[in-house]
């Protein structure tokens, strides 16, 4: 089945960039999504690259910050950047008689970003207030201590310290930045998904003319090491006046979403912990014994090159902490050694088909889907096999991929919130 794909029109610009279209009835509305090569592994920081993504905005040599927002605004359209594990990803959404001048606007910020050094102190202003934020959110600390339990320094995985990032934020310099730009920029790494009320040749047409002067170097990633599932290891952030602990469980797996093992994984996970309430943990801990405000699970950091790992989280007031971290670990022991049954995973595969054909509903969920699955170097095809995949799994082939990877015993701790630091 190609329900999907066969949607999808591809064509290759003379630059090396893959442009796709996808029509979709919008009420004569377009959405794009599209990245290039760039994001937290070439920029070596997380935060250095989402300070590069957001000054994108700021200005070029050819307008002012307030010349590009009258032109968007005049237009009725909507850009934005953000900086990917190793994309610097944009999109947007305009009439479809107007995607010709988007574009052109969108290359203007690629091409020629100005990096203006007033904009650059005011977004670090901003940058500086939401660290601060993070430093008290107990559910970021927690998760930046958990990838710091099961990753080396050097993984994409690996998320840095919020003390950190404030160093890197205030080393930031214009001179970084355009240096940055001019090194990574490579227009042969573009992919641009459009879907909406657009024909293909018109699309296509369009970003040709937009994009024909994208510099093309032939960026590539930086090398890393897999991760190797550890021994189980700890860590606690105290943060003082909350009222609530964030508790995650994880465990690298060493493997990629290429690996056989991932769409049974996936599921099993759903199983598991999937938000909502018909996961086992919150029909369990929170429903049953009341013990959380939230227990979810996930599969993290998975991508064609990168090894991925288990997330499983949870939130607790702190005199109910010990209880709920007992009865969630209990929980993850059991699935593990009694298994799931065939009607549970049944429903299951029913429940992941059903939500992502409704995620697919509409044009930026299309586009953004399209333009995903060729960054992470999958066939279009992949957006209907996928799902097909999930739909062919048996509950013993959960149970085999649950008890290889979700093992009770090699399942690191993060809390952080009212806790006493560990040693």
């Amino acid at each position: 089945m190609t329900f999907y794909a066969k949607k999808i029109t591809e064509k290759r610009l003379q630059g090396g960039g893959r442009i796709l279209v996808t029509r979709f009835p919008a009420h004569g509305h377009v959405s794009i999504a599209g990245s290039v090569l760039g994001g937290t592994r070439l920029a070596g920081s997380a935060e250095r690259a989402k300070v590069h993504a957001g000054m994108l905005l700021e200005g070029t040599d050819r307008r002012s910050k307030k010349e590009l927002q009258i032109a968007l605004d005049r237009l009725g359209a909507s850009l934005s950047f953000l900086a990917g594990q190793s994309r610097l990803i944009f999109s947007g959404h305009v009439r479809a008689a107007h995607l010709p001048e988007l574009l052109v606007i969108l290359a203007e910020m690629l091409v020629l970003p100005s990096f203006p050094a007033r904009e650059l102190e005011i977004l670090k202003r901003r940058e500086r207030a939401s660290l601060a934020l993070a430093a008290q959110d107990t559910n970021v600390q927690a998760e930046v201590a958990l990838t710091g339990l099961l990753f080396d320094r050097k993984h994409p995985n690996f998320m840095e310290q919020t003390a950190v990032s404030r160093d890197i934020l205030e080393g930031i310099q214009v001179k970084d930045l355009y240096t940055f730009h001019q090194k990574t920029l490579d227009g042969s790494s573009l992919i641009l998904s459009i879907a909406g009320d657009i024909a293909p040749g018109k699309a296509f047409s369009a970003a040709e003319t937009a994009f024909h002067s994208l510099s093309k170097r032939r960026v590539s990633l930086p090398p890393f090491a897999k991760a190797k599932p550890l021994k189980a290891r700890y860590a606690a952030t105290p943060i003082k006046d909350k009222a609530g602990i964030d508790f995650e469980l994880g465990v690298a797996t060493g493997i990629t979403n290429e690996h056989p093992d991932y769409a049974p994984l996936l599921l099993g996970m759903q199983i598991l912990g999937v938000p909502g309430f018909s996961g086992r943990l919150m029909s369990t801990v929170r429903e049953a014994e009341g013990l959380t405000y939230g227990a979810y699970t996930y599969l993290s950091g998975f991508y064609h090159d990168t090894d991925g790992y288990l997330n499983i989280w949870s939130n607790f007031a702190p005199e109910l902490f010990e209880k709920g971290r007992v009865a969630l670990i209990r929980e993850v022991k059991r699935i593990v050694e009694e298994g799931v049954g065939e009607e549970e995973t049944r429903k299951h595969r029913e429940r992941f088909d059903a939500a992502f054909r409704v995620r697919l509903s509409n044009s930026a969920a299309l586009a953004s889907a399209a333009h995903n699955a060729l960054a992470d170097h999958k066939p279009l095809s992949h957006l209907d096999t996928f799902p097909a995949r999930i739909r062919k799994l048996t509950a013993s082939d959960v149970n085999r991929v649950l008890r290889k990877y979700l093992i009770p015993a090699k399942l690191s701790e993060s809390t952080a919130g009212p806790v006493e630091k560990s040693s």
